[in-house]
């Protein structure tokens, strides 16, 4: 029987504790800084690219001609053509890249987050800025 209990709590628990030490659960603050690090302003287009590829975990959803802007109110960005209605009347870039970085369960495992960052770049495919976008869908 212990056993038993030993094993249904590592079944529970191992699960739950990968979870909250993922870190995508950080701040968006943070996960800036952190890929600030890994692809710094001013880097071009390319090794932008060749670093998320390199990046086993890293998945390109989008590359689009335009640059993003934010929700009228909020930092969280959006696309080119994505709600036009609700820019906020700043575009970063002439281009964007989106990038699916990962997700994480939170909820008890009802709700998945999904974790993007929306990179922006000028007119010589260097990088001028990046945001970070959540997107929480339900697992059921």
């Amino acid at each position: 029987m212990i056993y038993i209990l030993i094993a249904l709590l590592i079944v529970v628990l191992i699960p739950v504790l990968v979870s909250l030490l993922n870190p995508l659960r950080k701040s968006d603050e943070r996960i800036r800084d952190n890929m600030l690090t890994v692809t710094p302003i001013g880097m071009s287009m390319e090794d932008v690219i060749e670093v998320i590829e390199s990046n086993g975990k890293w998945r390109i959803k989008h590359i689009l001609d335009g640059g993003y802007s934010h929700y009228r109110g909020s930092d969280v960005p959006i696309g080119p053509n994505q709600g036009a209605d609700m820019f906020d009347g700043t575009i970063v870039g002439v281009k964007t890249i989106e990038v699916d970085i990962g997700s994480y369960n939170f909820l008890v495992f009802i709700l998945r987050e999904e974790v993007s960052i929306f990179y922006g770049f000028d007119e010589d495919s260097k990088l001028v800025d990046l945001a970070i976008r959540r997107y929480a869908m339900d697992t059921l």
